[in-house]
């Protein structure tokens, strides 16, 4: 049976009153046993019984019958006296979790309604943007897909925690209860200690079923009881690890091996393969759970997996084998690994390519002898969830996504980089058999990786950024993929062009003070390198989209930051980044002259993706940053709509109705300045313009363009 989440207003109407009430009585009930089974004020107890009994020269039936009756009874008060001990530790830590997690509600949906945002009976959040009259004469704040998809987190974490106090109470609570005559069951002192005993004593029960063997044969319901198990105890240390090392290395690939793909042709698919997903990214999170454990036997299973990596596993009379490698990497899809057992997995993983050379990983991975079925978190080209998941570097880097501290370690260091962003090759997994979109998988995590790695967070989680802040570290990484990935030229992977385009905007400060500079020189990062990777990036229409995005709202906040000198720099520094991007623009167009048009239309924000990463500013700035961006997307649907082509030397010309919003929103922060006077539009366009022309011509002579 399915554990319902519980409610907000399940949550927000508990009465913890009547359980305050039950904890009180149950401290008194416990005071009286403990009393009568140890003593106390001068009493007669249990225990002073069975040591009389014990102690006393019994004849005949006395010393068997009578004798075992005394101390059988004695040690029952005792028994009793424990098991109140028991329900009162579970009640106790039950009220203060619940009266925790209410609080918690609380103040979350309290500090959510001064962002606009709501929470309704069921807790999903929503937008709650008051009308203008109510707002009076103050800014009006609108929340962000991002926020609200923080927000949504949040909430959902709260209730979940909440619902798992619940069922591990409640579970505990049954079995204490499971008879009313007999009181042996040594139950739990804590919350903490119920939750570690059952997930024991789970992992324990499913190790049991799993050792029959034929997993495979399974029927729905006993998978589905199988995969609600791993939901409830992904996060209990005392399930993941004693389930991890009861199965051993090769018992958890083998597991996923018959699961995944049965083999004789049957594979799992409709509801069935929907489920596998499902039991795929559960037991993917328990697995992730586990590598934090640093005892001996976890230790061993890290070091047996790795090992595990380079054998094969099948099945009796098949000759589709494979590599454990291959397995793992699809049991690595969800959760937060370990960075140690990362960096060893990685190792291990880069080594056996190595050790192959000249390796291609399409005709090894995707040999059909050792491409089995593994991946059920994506529908494949028949609509059904299942998709090859041949290769491991693929699952790999996707688990080095979800641990943003591993991964920008992983890509500073330089063997490892060189390997990903330039030498190793990828390929397309579902070829020839599958969708066929032309979307190579691993180097789409390996883009997802890369983001994680220069700015620190994880990209499949909704983030909040507040400022352009990076370590030192995050800031090496992605100067070393601009330097990796520039050299490429016109063979910049495609995959990347998204990250990318989301990683410059969350440097979107430094972009901006690069691509606004007068020279190539003594800026913050390399000149020709972001112009190179800009252009790259900008042969596709939604990274394109997003580049231009980041780079939009780094040049308004730069408006609105404090500044020494005459603010008309920032004016012309916006320019010389409009001409720069031009430019940048242009070329992808040139290097794609075959089908140089987009054919979407253009909507504010349905780019999509790159917000998650861009620093939040306030709503002043937000408005700043809305209009600009409206007439830059406009005048982007313009050049679509009238098949417009872009001259090399003339791009700033397309960029007038942008420009123009950009002094605008200038001049608001500098009302006072020369040229936010009225009538003096001119010589503010003025400025702009001729930036932007500089921007455009500096951009295109170090690019290589004839003057």
């Amino acid at each position: 049976m399915a554990t319902e989440t519980m409610t907000v207003d399940e949550l927000t109407s508990l009465r913890l009153g009547t359980l305050g009430t039950a904890v009180s009585e149950w401290e008194t009930m416990q005071g009286r046993l403990n009393t009568l089974a140890t003593g106390g004020n001068g009493s007669v107890s249990a225990s002073t019984l069975e040591q009389q009994a014990n102690a006393a020269d019994w004849k005949g039936e006395n010393a068997t019958i009578t004798r075992e009756f005394v101390t059988k009874t004695a040690k029952q008060f005792s028994d009793a006296a424990e098991e109140a001990k028991s329900v009162l530790g579970i009640l106790r830590d039950a009220h203060t979790d619940f009266t925790k997690h209410k609080q918690d509600l609380r103040t979350a949906i309290d500090s959510l309604a001064k962002s606009n945002i709501g929470v309704n009976g069921n807790g999903t959040v929503r937008a709650s943007v008051p009308s203008g009259a109510a707002a009076g004469d103050g800014d009006i704040h609108t929340p962000t897909e991002d926020e609200l998809g923080v927000a949504q987190r949040r909430i959902t974490r709260i209730l979940w925690e909440a619902t798992e106090t619940d069922r591990i109470a409640a579970r505990a609570l049954r079995k204490l209860a499971k008879d009313a005559h007999d009181f042996t069951e040594k139950g739990p002192d804590s919350l903490k200690q119920a939750d570690a005993q059952q997930g024991k004593a789970d992992a324990e029960y499913w190790r049991k079923e799993i050792a029959k063997g034929h997993v495979e044969d399974w029927d729905d319901d006993k998978l589905r009881r199988f995969d609600e198990m791993l939901k409830n105890q992904r996060d209990n240390p005392g399930f993941t690890e004693t389930f991890a090392t009861g199965l051993r290395a090769d018992g958890t690939l083998q597991l996923w091996r018959d699961l995944a793909d049965p083999g004789h042709g049957d594979v799992p698919d409709g509801e069935r393969a929907k489920l596998l997903g499902d039991v795929q990214q559960n037991l993917s999170m328990s697995l992730a759970n586990a590598t934090h454990s640093h005892t001996p036997e976890m230790e061993a299973w890290k070091k047996d997996m790795i090992a595990a990596g380079s054998k094969q596993y099948g099945h009796e009379g098949l000759m589709v084998k494979p590599y454990g490698f291959q397995i793992m990497s699809n049991l690595m899809v969800k959760g937060s690994f370990d960075k140690g057992f990362l960096n060893d997995y990685g190792n291990a993983l880069r080594s056996f390519e190595k050790e192959k050379e000249p390796f291609d990983p399409k005709d090894y991975w995707g040999n059909p002898g050792v491409a089995a079925q593994l991946d059920y978190t994506s529908k494949g080209a028949d609509g059904d969830f299942g998709e090859p998941g041949s290769d491991p570097m693929s699952g790999f880097l996707t688990a080095t996504s979800h641990n943003p501290e591993f991964a920008t370690e992983l890509f500073n260091n330089d063997d490892m980089a060189d390997y990903l962003l330039k030498d190793r090759a990828f390929y397309d997994e579902d070829d020839p058999f599958g969708k066929g979109d032309g979307t190579v998988q691993s180097r789409d995590a390996l883009g997802k990786a890369l983001l994680a790695a220069g700015t620190g967070l994880n990209p499949d989680q909704p983030n909040v950024v507040t400022s352009y802040e990076h370590t030192d570290a995050q800031h090496e990484v992605l100067e070393g993929a601009l330097s990796r990935l520039s050299g490429k030229g016109d063979d910049f992977p495609p995959e990347l062009r998204d990250d990318m385009a989301a990683l410059l905007g969350n440097y979107g400060d430094e972009v901006h003070q690069t691509a606004s500079s007068l020279n190539k020189h003594g800026t913050p990062l390399d000149y020709e390198q972001l112009l190179e990777v800009s252009t790259q990036v900008s042969r596709d229409q939604d990274a394109y989209g997003m580049l231009t995005e980041g780079l939009n709202q780094a040049i308004i906040a730069d408006f609105h930051a404090e500044h020494q000198g005459d603010p008309e720099e920032e004016l012309q520094r916006a320019g010389q980044s409009v001409g720069f991007m031009e430019s940048a623009r242009y070329h992808a167009i040139v290097t794609d002259k075959d089908d140089p048009s987009w054919p979407a239309k253009w909507g504010y924000h349905a780019v999509g993706g790159v917000a998650n990463f861009i620093p939040v500013v306030g709503d002043a700035v937000q408005r700043g940053v809305d209009s600009a961006a409206y007439a830059w997307q406009l005048e982007e649907q313009n050049r679509i709509d009238d098949e417009a082509k872009i001259d090399v030397s003339e791009t700033f010309d397309s960029r007038q109705t942008y420009l123009a919003a950009l002094g605008e929103e200038w001049s608001s922060v500098n009302p006072d300045h020369k040229l936010s006077q009225e009538g003096n539009e001119y010589m503010r366009e003025g400025v702009s313009g001729n930036s932007a022309f500089n921007g455009n011509s500096t951009a295109n002579r170090i690019a290589g363009d004839p003057e």
